[in-house]
């Protein structure tokens, strides 16, 4: 059984998590928390409870013999979330594109829930409706990607749907990188980009054989490549660094870019290698 903790506030950012939840648990046995974060919380907290409980129907209004489990909680939010996601299989919230900042679920929130969660992080955007398509994995290249594809795979997997690795590659930039830019054979380097991703397909294929696996190579920036399947995927799955709203990274480089602009829901999965923030000595 998946565990599930939705973190929400009174935006359609927020209703729409709790819809994309709700058609999960649809098709799958979960356990679903919904939780909402106040600063502090009074006696008879009436309005944050009238919202707790107005989620519960959202969510049974889709999955009517689902059970949720309303929780109150106290503290910032990236941290309280991330304390009481820390046992779950997911933790899901969601972004407004059009208003980045000013819900309270938006602006910068989004990265610092991932870089503090636990599990993999799914941010379902305003308006979001249930459509076909495939899981759309990012490759990067280094091991943070390694937890993300294994995730997208299972995905693919139970919702018998396909399964698409981009991994892209550029050549090094002269201004940035020096003179070893200039001793960068493209073939090469393209040769090895291309034995990289072929290498990871072919142990998906191994280990998920039900599922139809594609892969794409693209000589892109990797946010653009994952932008220009996002029209034809249920969702884009990334790995992530953990690094929060300043730091560069995978996360820095290509979920930031991605988070309000791709329009279907993006599942951040941390890489085992990274742990959250606030857990390092």
């Amino acid at each position: 059984m998946e565990n599930i903790v939705v973190g929400v506030d009174d935006s359609t950012a927020s209703r729409s998590a709790l819809a994309w939840v709700a058609h999960r648990c649809a098709t799958r046995a979960a356990k679903v928390e919904v939780v909402h974060v106040v600063s502090s919380v009074a006696p008879h907290d009436a309005p944050a409870r009238a919202l707790l409980a107005h989620a519960e129907r959202i969510v049974h209004e889709i999955a009517p013999d689902q059970t949720v489990h309303p929780h109150l909680a106290e503290g910032g939010v990236a941290r309280t979330l991330g304390e009481l996601s820390a046992a779950a299989d997911l933790l899901v919230i969601g972004v407004d594109p059009d208003r980045p900042v000013h819900t309270a679920l938006g602006g910068w929130l989004p990265v610092r829930v991932i870089a503090r969660a636990v599990p993999p992080v799914c941010v379902v955007p305003a308006g979001w409706v249930p459509r076909e398509g495939s899981v759309t994995v990012g490759l990067g290249d280094d091991p943070s990607s390694a937890e993300a594809l294994d995730f997208a795979a299972r995905e693919a997997e139970e919702t018998s749907r396909g399964l698409r690795i981009v991994h892209a590659w550029r050549l090094p930039e002269p201004a940035t990188d020096g003179s070893a830019a200039l001793l960068v054979r493209p073939d090469r380097l393209l040769q090895e980009h291309r034995d990289l991703l072929d290498a990871d397909t072919r142990a998906l294929r191994r280990r998920f054989p039900k599922v139809h696996i594609e892969s794409d190579l693209v000589r892109s920036h990797p946010a653009a490549a994952l932008l220009d399947h996002a029209a034809t995927a249920t969702m884009i799955v990334v790995g992530t660094h953990r690094e929060g709203v300043l730091a560069g990274g995978y996360l820095g480089s290509v979920a930031q870019d991605i988070l309000w602009r791709a329009g279907c829901p993006i599942v951040v999965v941390p890489s085992a290698s990274f742990p959250p923030r606030g857990s390092r000595p």
